[in-house]
């Protein structure tokens, strides 16, 4: 499982600097190890990641199977965490596709699963991709809603941090 692991892992960072290709490589090699050890999660992880990669590609249609597939796998694990990050994808693929209707509902969504599962990071985030699609719609009120509550979410956050260090 720690070989599997390392090579989701790789692919993320790869994400990260925007080299989706390179990560699906490292997604292609850890899936099949997580589906024979049985270890779901990381087939889930590695499902969500392999339609991240998709959209960087441009390849919408495929990135959404693959994230809604990811989503209903982690539904039935009852793992939120992952959840959330992988809406607010789906958020940025539909807004990308031009329909801010379900860019909205799918940022909604993992704002409220964050809220439920007190998520302050992803609260964070989700207030943050709300205020932008509302900012884009023109609606400054509730784009400076969300903004606030993203920053105090994100102060929060960075609050602990620091005290943590300290």
């Amino acid at each position: 499982q720690l070989l599997s692991t390392a090579l989701n892992n790789l692919g993320d960072e790869y994400l990260l600097v925007s080299k989706p290709d390179s990560a699906l490589i490292m997604f292609e090699q850890s899936g099949p190890v997580f589906k024979r050890l049985g270890f779901t999660e990381g087939i889930a992880m590695t499902i969500g990641n392999k339609g991240i990669a998709y959209a960087m590609l441009g390849k919408d249609e495929l990135a959404k199977d693959e994230i809604n597939h990811a989503i209903n796998m982690f539904e039935k694990m009852e793992k939120y965490y992952p959840i959330t990050i992988f809406l607010t994808y789906m958020s940025d693929l539909y807004l990308n596709q031009g329909d801010r209707s379900a860019a909205l509902e799918y940022s909604q969504r993992s704002l409220q699963l964050a809220e439920k599962y007190g998520l302050k990071d992803e609260i964070s985030a989700a207030n943050l991709q709300l205020s932008k699609l509302y900012e884009g719609s023109g609606d400054a009120d509730a784009s400076l809603k969300y903004f606030k509550n993203h920053i105090t979410y994100r102060d929060s956050v960075n609050n602990i941090s620091a005290v943590q260090q300290m």
